[in-house]
Order: C-alpha cells, then structure tokens, then sequence
C-alpha cells in the first residue's frame, strides 16, 4: 500500500507555455493518464499525429504518474490535486527533459513541432506526506531541481487521525471523484 502526499507551491515558467504545450502537460497529469482497464498510457491512443513519438518516449518514464499541471496561462505548473503524488521530483525532471527546456528529447520529432523546448522553471513545492508527516522542498532554479527534507516524519503518527487540511481535501477529491463519474463534453473538440 502507497502513501499520499499533498503539496502547495509552484513553479513559474518562463517563457509561459504554448497552447499546445499547455494541453500536453496536462493531458499527462495525474492518474487519468492511465487507462485502468488495460493499465497503459491512453495518450497514445488520444494523440493521432503524435502516437508514434509518444511511444518511442514511454520507456524512459518514472513510476507512477505525473501529477503536475499547467495554469491555464502556462505562465506556472503545480500540483494537480491528484491521489498518490509520490513521484512528483521524478516526473518534473521527465517533463522537463523531454518537452520543456533547451535540449528536451521530444524537440523535433514529428508531432511534437509545436513544442518551443525553451522555459526556464523556477519555484518551489512543498510536499507533506500523510503516512509519516515528513515535510520536503522540491526547489526549481533556473532549471537545476533540488529537493530537500525539510523536517523528519515520524512513523508512529501514521496511526494519528487526519489533520484538518487533510480532510478538507479528501472532502474535495471525493466531489472531483463525484463530478468524473458524470458524462463530459471535450472542451476542445478537434484539438488533438
């Protein structure tokens, strides 16, 4: 069994996200990345002209799934308020190596022309994992990530009852979990 980690903060991004880019980010974001009747990657399946150059990309990412996410100016990412952010540092590095900054694997190959592969990330998350309390950074300077324990867990307070953001926002997930079982309109129709 995981363990949950919420996170506040965020990262600016300089220059702010394309359009294109924005919805990429996004679309990998948090666990509805993954299809779970089949346990793979739906991006590959969503993306046409991308399809190929996504898959040739796969291997080379980390456990889980991202949960970062792009405001929708693409001007910062922050978390996505998804279940089982654990992997959150592993991801960054990902996204920002493969579509993000000069140098990003995904620069050039076909489908991906839209990608500008020139932002520079700077800021800070901070992430509090529930099972142990431990507090940590992950520091964004000019690209350069750092993450940093910032005060020790201690096992025994997993057995401790929720603290009071915690079930503020186990309150939310649970209305977000609510609203997903709704049927939805793609509010981009045509955009990949």
């Amino acid at each position: 069994m995981g363990y949950q980690t919420d996170f506040v903060g965020y990262l600016e991004v300089t220059p702010a996200l394309n359009d294109r880019e924005i919805t990429l980010i996004n679309r990998i974001s948090g666990s509805i990345f993954i299809d779970r009747p089949t346990g793979a990657l739906r991006v590959a399946d969503e993306l046409s002209e991308m399809a190929e150059a996504v898959r040739k990309l796969e291997s080379a990412m980390p456990r889980g799934w991202s949960n970062w996410s792009a405001c929708s100016q693409g001007c910062c990412l922050s978390y996505d308020g998804g279940d089982k952010a654990n992997h959150m540092a592993p991801w960054l590095k990902h996204l920002m190596a493969t579509f993000l900054v000069p140098g990003a694997t995904a620069g050039g190959l076909p489908g991906f022309e839209e990608l500008t592969c020139d932002h520079v990330l700077n800021g800070m998350v901070v992430g509090s994992r529930r099972d142990n309390r431990e507090l940590y950074s992950i520091t964004v300077r000019d690209n350069e990530v750092e993450v940093e324990l910032l005060w020790p867990g201690v096992k025994e307070w997993s057995t401790y009852p929720p603290l009071a953001y915690q079930t503020e926002i186990d309150r939310f997930r649970a209305w977000v979990l609510d609203e997903r079982r709704r049927p939805k309109v793609d509010p981009y129709p045509g955009a990949w």
